[in-house]
């Protein structure tokens, strides 16, 4: 996960938003080639926090985590199932969007061939 962001929110703010509605981040359902692309699960998985913190729930509470088991479908609900039984009281927003993420982004994703691209030297080595 390259890093959630999430809008600084204030009272102003939070009272700006509560007229104005925010449709929640689509479902994301693991059986799609789509989700597959560390591109399109990034996107989802920076577009969720912020859409929670407009609803007002924070990211730190359990309902932030049990929000994200409601747009998962196929064998990511699955993964976060099994995320919650292993975890029990541990279990959090943050920790599960990693292994979701580790879960979705084979080991072949294109970040990881870039990395190793970047890392690659002109050299032999010896």
């Amino acid at each position: 996960m390259t890093g959630i962001v999430v809008p600084e929110t204030s009272s102003k703010m939070s009272k700006r938003m509560k007229g104005i509605k925010i449709d929640a981040p689509g479902n994301l359902n693991s059986g799609h080639k789509k989700w597959r692309d560390s591109q399109y699960v990034d996107t989802w998985v920076n577009a969720i926090p912020r859409w929670l913190s407009t609803e007002g729930i924070r990211l730190e509470l359990k309902e932030a985590l049990e929000f994200n088991g409601f747009k998962l479908q196929g064998s990511a609900l699955t993964t976060y199932n099994h995320h919650l039984i292993k975890e029990k009281d541990k279990a959090s927003f943050f920790s599960f969007m990693l292994v979701l993420q580790e879960f979705l982004i084979p080991s072949s994703s294109k970040d990881l061939l870039w990395k190793e691209w970047e890392a690659a030297s002109p050299h032999k080595d010896e």
